[in-house]
């Protein structure tokens, strides 16, 4: 039932879908899922050489089965300890930073529809504990997004004993990762040790945690609406009288501080600290007076403006922005008229790569960015006050770099 719920959601779909398939069961339910359903798709293999043997076993298995089911496949290497190390991350993290860089770099450079991953219910559950144990607010209890606009998890919805039914009904095959078998790693203590004990003593366990995540995510839209009442016009000033009204003065702190690193020891301390108190942040400094809480330094200087070059067009250029990561920058044609402004009702993108318009409210939701970001985001226009792009999140098909540009633009915020 559950997978005739991801089917429909395949099928909702025209364009061309980037499929990841580890050779896991999860992946392999949805790359025949997928074929099954008649989608236009190719298929994503990472191999990060972290089991050696193994780590080509899993490659030569998802390669025969791409072949036998003639789908394209697209295979990359990784050296992921060296990674790791260089960026001072976990290899959990540093495996998630690679692939998630190389399937975006795969959906601009292909034209792409969606990045499809093979997250399923189980999964959820897990990622729900883990940011639990962490330490979180509402927003890291409501699980994962179906579909973002960006990456879509159709198997959401069905956990890993209908996947492996599934598979063994249809005569598919799959391999195990053995460190899938390990506790070592945080998510696999989760998995093989601790969830089980709690289905044992719970057996509803996954579909009553499924239900909290959905009302979880309904109060956080409650509490983005809420807040956008006591959040200031100014962002570097948060009066005292917005304290002292909202029912909730840490949280209102929290999303008015929302990306400049503030801890939740100096938030809850901003609420009682007398006048004079200062917290460094950063990129910043909080300094608490009588009038409220005021947000000065390298932040004021941050208040974003546009910084343009005009580069000489080359196929080393237009390499380099093809396999750009991010939207950090954005490189376009020539076009006059590009400014800063704010978000309109009525904005509407359609995204490089894409088919149809969107709204930009709505992609700015669906990146996840908070409400209250959302009501102070601005994206660039051209002289038409058409959306060219939206920082840090998407680019419009608007005056693409062609082989025939006469020059390209290189944009940024600074």
């Amino acid at each position: 039932m559950l997978l005739a719920a991801a089917r429909q959601i395949l099928k909702s779909f025209s364009g061309r879908l980037l499929v990841c398939v580890s050779g896991g069961a999860d992946s392999m339910a949805l790359l025949h899922l997928c074929v099954s359903c008649g989608m236009d798709c190719v298929a994503a293999h990472c191999n990060f050489r972290l089991r050696g043997e193994e780590s080509e076993r899993d490659c030569r298995f998802v390669r025969r089965e791409c072949t036998r089911l003639g789908v394209e496949l697209l295979v990359k290497e990784f050296d992921t300890q060296q990674y790791a190390r260089r960026n001072a991350l976990s290899i959990e993290m540093a495996c998630r930073e690679l692939r998630y860089d190389w399937f975006r770099h795969l959906r601009s450079e292909r034209g792409l529809e969606r990045i499809v991953v093979a997250h399923n219910a189980d999964d959820d559950t897990e990622t729900m504990l883990l940011n639990l144990l962490r330490g979180t607010g509402i927003k890291g209890l409501t699980g994962m997004s179906s579909d973002n606009g960006e990456i879509l998890r159709p198997l959401l919805g069905a956990g890993r004993s209908e996947i492996e039914m599934y598979l063994k009904s249809i005569g598919a095959e799959w391999i195990v990762d053995s460190s899938n078998l390990s506790s070592d790693y945080k998510r696999n203590f989760l998995r093989n040790e601790v969830l089980p004990a709690l289905r044992t003593r719970w057996p509803g366990l996954d579909k009553t945690l499924a239900r909290t995540r959905s009302h979880l995510a309904d109060t956080a839209l409650l509490a983005d609406a809420a807040l956008a009442a006591y959040l200031p016009s100014d962002p570097c000033f948060l009066p005292a009288a917005s304290l002292e009204a909202c029912p909730a003065p840490a949280l209102l702190i929290h999303a008015w501080l929302w990306g400049q690193g503030a801890t939740p020891t100096q938030i809850s301390d901003m609420r009682s600290a007398v006048s004079g108190s200062r917290w460094q942040l950063p990129d910043a400094v909080v300094v608490k007076n009588s009038e409220g809480l005021r947000l000065i330094g390298s932040v004021e200087a941050r208040i974003p403006r546009l910084r343009m070059e005009r580069l000489e067009n080359s196929a080393e250029l237009r390499a380099e922005i093809v396999a750009q990561r991010g939207q950090e920058v954005l490189y376009c044609a020539p076009c006059e008229g590009l400014h800063l402004r704010p978000l309109r009702e009525d904005d509407y993108i359609q995204p490089l790569g894409m088919k149809g318009r969107a709204s930009v409210r709505k992609v700015l939701k669906d990146a996840r960015l908070a409400a209250e970001l959302r009501a102070r985001y601005l994206l660039v226009a051209d002289a038409d006050e058409q959306p060219v792009w939206l920082p840090g999140i998407k680019r419009s098909s608007l005056f693409p770099v062609l082989p025939d540009s006469e020059y390209v633009l290189r944009v940024c915020l600074e």
